[in-house]
């Protein structure tokens, strides 16, 4: 570091008006050499035989002077505007300056007095200019923090480094719906603003809009009306990528506090109302939901991953057991829990798995793993999410059964996933907090509990068979969930 950037050289320009102001110049100069400011002051460096005015203008104009302090109080203002004394010599070489250079950042204007009426004492040539306020000696030591980072470019709110465009917005997204007040409601959650519920709730309904205008109402009697359904979910791309930026930001900036989760439900519950027929026709058919259904699914299993991300288990308890307000095909509406949004998708892994000849275990699987990408919920936290579901739904199977029915979640992104493949999360079951952490998010009181619930759902879900998909290898549930360390 050269000795001009290690100890910037910073001249004073003030006017001797009486033993406390000159006791503050001295303070201040004191300190800022201190704090390793070559600090110029004509006490200190004007010598007998020397030219005061040479000395001043050479201070004023000299290229390796950084900064020059211009310490303005009554009597400084009055000679500076009088044009009197060694004050109006500097103030008129000061001026040329500030004029020729409108955008300088050189000379600062340091507020040592202010009138009866708080006004600050300022030469006229200062007037406007942004100032440093050392007016009184409380604001002495927030001034002086103030000078020495304008001294040494160490700003109290450095300006951000500029990014990349929004993902949305690149070539993937171009065109694409995108919600409205998103950033605003990331910058909020991020900064912990008040308003942030707000934002929130703003970002949601933005989106919500968004999708209502990718609902679709193909006749399902033609052949090929699922290329319809399918262009619809193409659309909600760049939704989906937002939404995974938010739900990354309130996992990660609202610790585990599931009252943040509340804009989420209020976004699930919104395309769970998509699932019947809508308020307004008379007509409907079960597939026109499937953009919704889709959409729905995608939503959970993000907001699972960033909650398992940053190890929200009692929010992630909440988002699961939440009870959702579901219109089903005959209008009416329902309670139901998380596994009303785990949807067969007809259109897409029966119609046009079959219309293409494509011979897919899951259609719906392969999309999900087209749309993920590591700044969006990578592929392999979305499987995790899914297989966690999954892992849910076993533990919760006997609860929930009514009519002889039981919910349950099948993990459709475990088709890319080896049979003996052990997930992330599960592996790091032997650690006991991440494991009893597991065991609050699921709802069980521990690993002994979860074991029980295991064995209830196994005869119920055909030794976990019904998990895995009709042509697909057996998915092997235990063995993807470490069950044996995670019930311990």
């Amino acid at each position: 570091m050269s000795a001009a950037k290690e100890h910037p050289k910073v001249f004073i320009s003030y006017s001797w008006s009486g033993a406390e102001h000159e006791q503050l110049v001295m303070d201040l100069a004191t300190a800022l050499r201190t704090h390793g400011v070559d600090a110029i002051l004509d006490k200190w460096h004007l010598k007998p035989g020397q030219d005061k005015y040479v000395f001043m203008e050479s201070m004023v104009t000299d290229v390796t002077v950084v900064k020059v302090l211009v310490l303005c109080d009554r009597k400084y203002q009055e000679k500076a505007d009088a044009r009197a004394g060694g004050v109006g010599t500097e103030s008129q070489i000061i001026s040329q300056e500030l004029y020729a250079k409108v955008h300088q950042t050189k000379f600062i204007p340091v507020v040592c007095e202010r009138g009866d009426d708080g006004e600050a004492f300022l030469p006229v040539f200062m007037k406007g200019r942004i100032y440093v306020d050392m007016s009184s000696a409380e604001r002495f030591g927030e001034g002086l923090d103030e000078i020495l980072r304008q001294i040494f470019d160490r700003p109290l709110y450095p300006e951000p480094q500029l990014g990349e465009a929004p993902t949305f917005l690149k070539d993937e997204g171009v065109g694409l719906p995108a919600a409205k007040e998103f950033l605003s409601a990331v910058r909020a959650i991020r900064e912990g603003k008040p308003n942030r519920d707000g934002l929130e709730m703003l970002f949601i309904r933005s989106l919500l809009a968004e999708m209502s205008r990718l609902y679709v109402k193909p006749d399902a009697s033609k052949s090929g009306y699922d290329e319809e359904i399918y262009q619809a979910i193409l659309k909600t791309k760049a939704l989906r990528d937002q939404l995974s930026d938010y739900a990354d930001a309130v996992a990660g900036f609202s610790g585990d506090d599931p009252r943040c989760l509340k804009a989420s439900f209020h976004l699930l519950e919104q395309l769970g109302q998509q699932f019947g027929p809508p308020l307004d026709q008379s007509q409907f058919m079960e597939v026109w939901a499937d953009t919704f259904r889709f959409f729905s699914l995608e939503v959970t299993l993000i907001l699972v991953a960033a909650l398992i991300r940053f190890e929200r288990w009692k929010s992630l308890r909440r988002l699961l057991s939440y009870p959702y307000l579901i219109r089903t095909e005959s209008r009416n509406v329902r309670t139901s829990d998380i596994t009303s949004f785990d949807s067969y998708i007809a259109s897409m892994d029966e119609h046009r798995n079959n219309r293409l000849r494509a011979n897919r275990a899951s259609m719906t699987a392969d999309m999900l793993k087209e749309r993920c990408s590591v700044d969006h919920t990578s592929f392999l936290e979305l499987a995790q999410a899914d297989v966690f579901m999954a892992l849910h739904g076993v533990a919760h199977a006997k609860a929930g059964v009514v009519d002889a029915m039981y919910p349950f979640w099948a993990p459709r992104t475990a088709v890319y996933l080896s049979t003996s493949q052990r997930l992330p999360l599960f592996q790091k079951a032997v650690d006991d907090e991440i494991r009893q952490g597991i065991h609050t998010a699921i709802g069980a009181a521990s690993g002994a509990d979860l074991l029980s619930k295991v064995d209830a759902a196994r005869p119920l879900l055909d030794d976990f068979k019904q998990l895995s998909l009709g042509r697909f290898p057996r998915f092997n549930f235990a063995e993807a969930v470490n069950l044996q360390v995670l019930t311990k």
